[in-house]
């Protein structure tokens, strides 16, 4: 097999990667063709979120990111012999490989615009396998589907769909979006009724775009986990790593914890559902970096909670943790200066949890 390293290329032949950091590449693959703007908060975001890439990048590689670049970042950057660069000033880019987060069209614009070599999936084919709808067929094929959960195009399907999977005042739900991410593009509410409540305006305003959305019991989560894997040109799939999410009380990711590897059997039930994953990504026509989440909650494992066909923060989690390598159970923190506060990779710090 084919075995792919740090950063999630190759080991035997390691291109050159000129990474791109664009998080809201499900939003833009939401949104109709060549009328997609990024906000002034998705550029923060990215902004933001560029320097992890660094965890994923090896020497020869490079990063794009708009200047000013913080002190901090130019030295650890300068540490990991990755070049920084922007694209008004790329520099020679054709022999690096656009390494972006997701696919999409505005990414391989960019690549192609700086001379950077650039070999994307189709965005045909990145919006159907990133749909949540995607997932959730199969899931159903797979037979691991939540007991209640359902797909709806319209208000009436949606009400009767809510008062037979939650039938009780204290019943919790959760109505996802096919393109929502990060916990964004979604409500979460009680009970089997609709009308009043304050998802129900955010529920007509999706019909009436014509989306299909999402409804599933919301699941009391004990843990969740996130397998990383890379789905080569052949078809060979390597799994990266099992991250350990953290996530608050609505589900929203706040960090990692490092150094708790789940039990074998977890392991094992977790690589199996990962891979035929990515055989059903291969056969859609997607190759490259992927994310199969699952967890355990009181009433059992739900194997296969979302298919991400991109980067996730995952991968960044479990380069982390082998940089640092701990030795008991330690949080890392996904904060806005992280960039800023880089975890020594010699003296890290740990903490019971």
């Amino acid at each position: 097999m084919l075995r792919y390293g740090q950063g999630g290329y190759p080991s035997a032949k390691m291109p050159a990667r000129l990474w791109h950091m664009n998080a809201d590449c499900e939003t833009e693959l939401a949104a109709p063709a060549n009328r997609y703007r990024r906000t002034l908060a998705q550029e923060g975001t990215n902004r933001r979120l560029a320097p992890h890439l660094l965890w994923l990048a090896r020497p020869g590689d490079a990063l794009l990111l708009e200047q000013p670049w913080p002190t901090r970042l130019i030295a650890e950057a300068a540490r990991r012999e990755v070049k920084l660069i922007t694209d008004a000033a790329p520099g020679d880019q054709s022999h690096r490989l656009l390494t972006p987060w997701g696919w999409t069209e505005s990414a391989a614009q960019i690549g192609e615009c700086i001379g950077a070599r650039v070999e994307p999936v189709p965005t045909e084919t990145m919006q159907r396998v990133n749909s949540k709808l995607w997932s959730h067929a199969l899931e159903i094929e797979l037979g691991v589907a939540l007991p209640g959960a359902a797909t709806a195009t319209t208000m009436e399907e949606l009400r009767a769909i809510v008062a037979r999977a939650c039938p009780c005042a204290d019943d919790k739900w959760v109505i996802k979006s096919p393109f929502g991410f990060a916990a964004r593009e979604r409500v979460l509410g009680r009970g089997s009724l609709l009308a009043g409540t304050t998802a129900e305006g955010w529920i007509k305003r999706r019909f009436a775009r014509g989306e299909t959305l999402i409804f599933q019991p919301w699941l009391e989560k004990l843990r969740e986990y996130g397998v990383t894997l890379m789905i080569g040109p052949g078809g060979e799939i390597d799994i990266e790593g099992i991250s350990d999410l953290l996530t608050n009380g609505a589900g929203t990711g706040i960090g990692y914890l490092l150094g708790r590897p789940p039990a074998l059997q977890r392991i094992k039930q977790l690589h199996e559902i990962a891979r035929i994953v990515g055989q059903r990504l291969f056969a859609e026509g997607y190759t490259g970096p992927a994310g199969v989440d699952a967890i355990e909650h009181t009433g059992g494992l739900h194997l296969l909670l979302e298919v991400n066909a991109r980067y996730t923060m995952g991968f960044v989690a479990i380069a982390v943790e082998r940089a640092l390598k701990p030795q008991q159970p330690m949080i890392w923190e996904m904060t806005q200066a992280e960039h800023l506060h880089w975890p020594s990779e010699e003296h890290s710090t740990q903490g019971e949890r």
